[in-house]
């Protein structure tokens, strides 16, 4: 009996030693690096980007858990008892933040959780919304990564700004902002910049003095009955009121303030030469539906261009044409505008179309500018 409870003690006792080999030989869970790809970060990374974990006691990864409260998604084809790769998501929503974090491993061999720091992107600028700024107006810029923007600057002077979102901020542009001015906005992530162009407004007439051809000093020519450049009553003032009774003595007729800065001085600058992105903006009205209107240029590089159009409301209306949509042959020719260089227009013509108007006819237009983008 005696001998049988010894053989029975050293048997448990060999099998209490196999076994605490074996528990020996199971590693328990452990990361030594987190390495961010693409690039070398340890233990830093960008949203988004994947993570590469090494260590022990890696396999049968089960669950990882980002600040405590962000489940992240992992392919488990891509786990070996040595390392595991994962991307870092990003929610607002769900909590997410940057700085440094815990994130935890669940895995077969047991838990194992390290510090890990995310790094805020730098901005980037997507889009200004409108494409072309206008001074004194306000101007969304969307992009991304608009986290704890600390500065917006354009030309190195401060502006206040309102963050809509992560990918808009809204600011008001300064009355006397200038056109090629450089845009800032910085963020812990670093500073993103963009060069912010202005829409250049020039005002041919307004007939109530303003622009670079008053009123009194526009004429009229050809088959018209009367014109009067200082008409009461207008959208916004004057107006200038042009008459056609039915005379095709000359075939033409129109008025023109004539060359506002002088022979060969243009409207735009020098530099303004691109014809699709010119406008001419007019309001328009006249005494009867049908009544059609002629636009023209200056005779430029020997063509005459022009733009005709027929009136569909009598009410005021502001007309925008391109001034890549004129054509040539006074209007009537297949080549359009949009070779020609915009910074030569010095005039503009406004007249009435004789063959297709109704007899009698009063066209009337005010405010015309030139606009270029």
């Amino acid at each position: 009996m005696i001998n049988k409870l010894k053989y029975t003690i050293i048997a448990f006792l060999a099998f209490l030693s196999i076994t605490s080999c074996q528990s020996d030989d199971i590693a328990s869970a452990n990361v030594e690096a987190m390495i961010s790809e693409p690039g070398d970060l340890l233990n830093q990374t960008f949203p988004f980007n994947k993570v590469r974990v090494e260590g022990e006691g890696l396999m049968g990864l089960k669950k990882i858990t980002l600040d405590d409260k962000i489940d992240v998604a992992f392919n488990p084809t891509y786990n070996s008892d040595k390392s595991f790769i994962f991307s870092i998501p990003f929610d607002e929503k769900l909590g997410s933040r940057f700085g440094v974090q815990p994130i935890t491993f669940l895995t077969n061999n047991g838990t194992v959780t390290k510090n890990i720091e995310i790094l805020q992107p730098n901005p980037t600028i997507v889009r200004s919304i409108p494409a072309v700024a206008t001074p004194g107006f306000p101007l969304e810029i969307e992009g991304t990564w608009f986290y704890n923007v600390s500065a917006v600057t354009l030309g190195g002077k401060s502006l206040d700004f309102t963050v809509t979102s992560a990918t808009s901020i809204i600011f008001g542009l300064p009355a006397n902002a200038v056109s090629g001015s450089e845009l800032a906005i910085t963020t812990p992530g670093g500073t993103v910049k963009k060069i912010i162009e202005f829409e250049t407004v020039i005002i041919v007439s307004d007939f109530d003095g303003n622009g670079v051809r008053p009123g009194s000093g526009w004429g009229a020519y050809g088959d018209i009955a009367s014109f009067n450049a200082s008409t009461a009553g207008g959208p916004t003032g004057n107006f200038a009121s042009l008459s056609w009774t039915g005379s095709t003595a000359n075939g033409y007729n129109g008025s023109s303030g004539g060359n506002g800065g002088g022979t060969g001085v243009g409207f735009l600058s020098a530099t303004n030469k691109d014809a699709t992105r010119a406008f001419l903006d007019i309001n328009v009205s006249a005494n009867v539906i049908g009544a059609q209107f002629a636009v023209q240029l200056n005779t430029i590089d020997n063509v005459n261009y022009a733009y005709n159009f027929k009136i569909t409301d009598v009410n005021w209306t502001t007309k925008t044409i391109k001034i890549s949509d004129f054509k040539d042959n006074y209007g009537y020719g297949k080549n359009s505008a949009a070779t020609i260089d915009a910074s030569k227009i010095n005039e503009i013509k406004i007249g009435v179309v004789q063959g297709d108007t109704p007899n009698p006819t009063t066209i009337k237009f005010d405010n015309i500018k030139i606009r270029y983008q």
